[in-house]
């Protein structure tokens, strides 16, 4: 039988009965970059599963500037299926397409389902396992480890080793000053690691990246491999 015709991950893993019920269910988006699709402690109208693009989850209080928690791309999925509400807002930081589903519709599924439910503990605990590891780089990981990680963690998800990114949104994201931020991309600069250009940046060896990560990247990539499989982190040769 031929592999489900799907990016995502999550839905290629879905059993058949389950992807039989729910696929007629499914609608096809393009996801906005800057466009909220879950906002903190609100009812969840959608889940996506993005096939491409990627996905921030942000922790923010009123007082203080927001700081991305988790990064969600093909592999997973919007997370708060079982209370149907999320303490966390998930915004699209890299433009994409996906598929996506009424909340109700999917919970429905979930109740009468122990496959979906096995395959949704899985991704959960994949997922606190990245949310764990992301609090210890921002507590124990100089700002250079910490974007090492990031830029990863990124690349995994577009697929690319060009990275649209800006001193702007990796200080918001990293919850540093634009002058750390410069100071860590020269540090991997002159590591071999990066190119820099204006708006952009290329990463030109991952190996000598995950070296200056310091340990703060591959936990939690791993523990994904052991509950969901070994995923496909290579660059498809169109985006070479």
């Amino acid at each position: 039988m031929s592999p489900p015709p799907y990016a995502n991950n999550f839905l290629r893993l879905m059993a058949e009965p389950d992807r039989a019920v729910l696929e007629p269910l499914f609608e096809r988006v393009r996801l906005e970059g800057r466009e909220v699709i879950v906002r903190a402690n609100a009812p969840i109208d959608y889940i996506y599963f993005p096939e491409s693009g990627q996905l921030s989850v942000l922790a923010k209080v009123p007082q203080s500037e927001p700081i991305e928690v988790g990064m969600i791309g093909y592999e997973g999925m919007s997370d708060m299926v079982a209370t149907g509400r999320a303490p966390l807002e998930t915004v699209v930081q890299g433009p994409g397409v996906a598929h996506r589903i009424r909340y109700e519709a999917f919970r429905a599924r979930l109740a009468e389902s122990l496959p979906l439910c096995d395959l949704m503990m899985r991704w959960h605990q994949a997922f606190i396992a990245q949310l764990s590891y992301t609090a210890l780089s921002h507590g124990s990981f100089t700002i250079s480890e910490r974007l090492a990680r990031f830029l990863l963690m990124m690349r995994d998800r577009v697929r690319s080793d060009e990275l649209p990114v800006v001193h702007e949104y990796l200080s918001w994201m990293l919850a540093v000053r634009r002058a750390g931020v410069s100071e860590a991309l020269e540090a991997l600069r002159v590591a071999g690691c990066i190119e820099r250009a204006r708006g952009r940046l290329r990463i030109v060896d991952r190996e000598a990246m995950i070296e200056q990560a310091s340990g703060s990247y591959g936990r939690a990539e791993a523990e994904y491999d052991r509950l969901m499989g070994p995923l496909d982190r290579s660059i498809p040769a169109s985006a070479r």
